[in-house]
């Protein structure tokens, strides 16, 4: 009798996750590879950026060294997770390849939200910026009621403002404002 319960609900759940889109079912061995594969290209992206700047001298370093440095042992990282990966699942062979869940909504929402920062930084300002990524998480993610994130937020930006305009006397971007 319990194990026909535990079967229906092992069911359930199952039938549950086909009708969602999100998050999807991916084998570990696939996700070690993405997540090595994500590494390795932010790792090379930065590389790439650092390569600009003056990387300087071997006695006195420039701006561009220690971030280039960075992102090589980044991509060597990457290299060592993912031949772990492919070592490892030659050792164990694909039946042990157990499922992962792969996309899960708060994570992309977050993902996005960071993501718009950078973009939105100069033209709207940082504390506008900063803002709108708080009240964004406090409601999406926290589940919390919009007027108490936008108050929220405005609150943490005032502090912000205070500790970087007045208290540090470090200017952030003000935005067409």
């Amino acid at each position: 009798m319990a194990d026909q319960a535990s079967t229906t609900d092992q069911a359930q759940q199952s039938a549950s996750r086909e009708r969602r889109a999100f998050p999807w079912l991916i084998g570990a061995r696939r996700g070690g590879f993405m997540a090595a594969g994500a590494l390795a290209l932010t790792g090379v992206i930065f590389a790439w950026q650092a390569a600009l700047l003056d990387l300087g001298q071997v006695g006195l370093p420039g701006p561009g060294f220690f971030p280039l440095a960075l992102a090589l042992l980044l991509v060597a990282f990457s290299g060592a997770i993912a031949l772990e990966g492919w070592l490892g699942s030659a050792k164990l062979g694909s039946a042990k390849d157990e499922p992962l869940e792969f996309g899960h909504p708060q994570v992309l929402i977050t993902f996005a939200a960071l993501l718009a920062v950078p973009i939105l930084f100069e033209p709207l300002g940082a504390l506008i910026a900063l803002g709108l990524l708080t009240a964004v998480l406090l409601v999406f993610i926290a589940r919390v009621s919009p007027v108490l994130a936008v108050l929220a937020s405005a609150l943490g930006m005032a502090a912000c403002w205070y500790l970087f305009q007045e208290l540090l006397g470090v200017r952030l971007p003000t935005g067409p404002f």
